[in-house]
């Protein structure tokens, strides 16, 4: 039951990686809540839990939100600047002249996602001067920034990050169809979740030139397969999902779990709870 056995008299479960679905749960009449020490979540079925009234909560780590934002802009200008070709070329004795290189200020860089990652980047990116629009369902309106539709952000931007959650209305959010609309030349940065791109239209957008780079730390299937065609692209920056990794956030992350877990055992619910509508039908079975 993947690691998750002899587990019946758990209260509250920390899982990190391991899934964790209805069966995992009903083996475990117990459980109030289970916790993800990181801000993923996702091997954790939301739906599955508010069924049975089991707060799912996640790690609110600032230090890991902005390693993420930082990272996602560092992609961004490796990109613009064919940082990771320039370096390739210089170690190989090949001629850099022939690489295109391009200024941030002045570009429209297309934002999918509104959370607190891309609030963080959002900020860092205004002052180079740059056009910002954002797709996302949830609009507020404190961001400002121009809010657009998604069809409309993959039209018209020079560079497209990926910064939302994976649901099954988001999986292939970016598909052959999407890439069949973009402006020549687009860059992608992908530091959320790798299901978000359909990686096969990828590798034929970039094939074809629709696409010029990409940056991606996150995959559809992961570890990615020693043999995957990303690997031989030149034009692709991979990292193993770990791109926002730091020290700070390594100290921070287990300080943050047991805060939740403890906060848990009290008899409360933590502020980063990713199904809150239980609320009420947790406190009532947990302290009742």
């Amino acid at each position: 039951m993947n690691g998750l056995e002899n587990l019946d008299e758990a209260v509250v479960l920390v899982s990190l990686f391991v899934p964790c679905g209805s069966k995992e749960m009903d083996a475990m009449p117990k459980l109030r809540a289970i916790v993800s020490p990181l801000l993923g979540y996702d091997w954790i079925d939301l739906e599955a839990a508010s069924e049975r009234t089991i707060a799912v909560v996640n790690g609110e780590v600032e230090e890991n939100r902005l390693g993420i934002a930082e990272a996602t802009i560092m992609l961004l200008l490796t990109l613009l600047y064919r940082l990771h070709e320039t370096e390739r070329a210089m170690r190989e004795s090949l001629a850099t002249g022939g690489i295109r290189r391009n200024l941030l200020q002045g570009k429209t860089v297309g934002i999918v996602g509104s959370g607190g990652i891309a609030r963080l980047v959002i900020d860092r990116l205004k002052p180079w001067a740059c056009h910002i629009v954002v797709a996302d369902s949830y609009q507020p309106a404190d961001m400002g920034v121009e809010f657009v539709t998604l069809d409309a952000l993959v039209a018209d931007s020079d560079a497209i990050l990926l910064l939302t959650n994976l649901t099954p209305q988001t999986r292939h959010l970016i598909n052959a169809d999407k890439l069949a609309t973009v402006r020549p030349g687009v860059i992608f940065v992908n530091t959320a979740r790798g299901g978000l791109i359909d990686e096969g239209a990828l590798i034929d957008a970039l094939d074809d030139g629709r696409v010029a780079g990409a940056a991606l730390d996150v995959f559809e299937q992961e570890p990615l397969a020693s043999d995957h065609p990303l690997r031989s692209r030149s034009n692709v920056i991979l990292t193993p999902h770990c791109i926002g990794h730091n020290e700070e956030a390594k100290l921070a992350v287990p300080r943050v779990a047991a805060e939740n877990v403890e906060t848990l055992i009290s008899g409360d619910l933590p502020g980063s709870c990713r199904n809150p509508a239980i609320a009420d039908r947790w406190l009532a079975t947990t302290c009742g």
